[in-house]
């Protein structure tokens, strides 16, 4: 689950396709967790990342449902990049 993998993003509005289009950003995330041993790290960097975010990545993204449930701390910030980019307008 990576950059690579949104490549292989289908067209069915499946919940685990969000996986393919925020995983990147999501392990990323966890990788600054672990480097910094501090869980609150990972969460500053979701709320740059979606910042940085292009719009078309929010077009493509609200055409799927959210994302689903599990995949432990990844998982997590997976469902918090998902929910802070579907809120994100272009006043932020």
């Amino acid at each position: 689950m990576s950059a690579a993998g949104a490549a292989y993003l289908h067209p069915l509005a499946n919940a685990t396709q969000v996986k393919h289009i925020l995983g990147a950003g999501a392990h990323a995330a966890r990788a600054a967790e672990l480097a910094g041993d501090n869980p609150t790290i990972g969460a500053e960097h979701v709320e740059q990342t979606v910042h940085r975010a292009p719009l078309v990545v929010v077009d493509v993204l609200k055409r799927f449902p959210a994302a689903p449930g599990g995949g432990g701390r990844v998982g997590e910030l997976i469902r918090m990049l998902d929910a802070d980019l579907r809120s994100f307008t272009l006043t932020e």
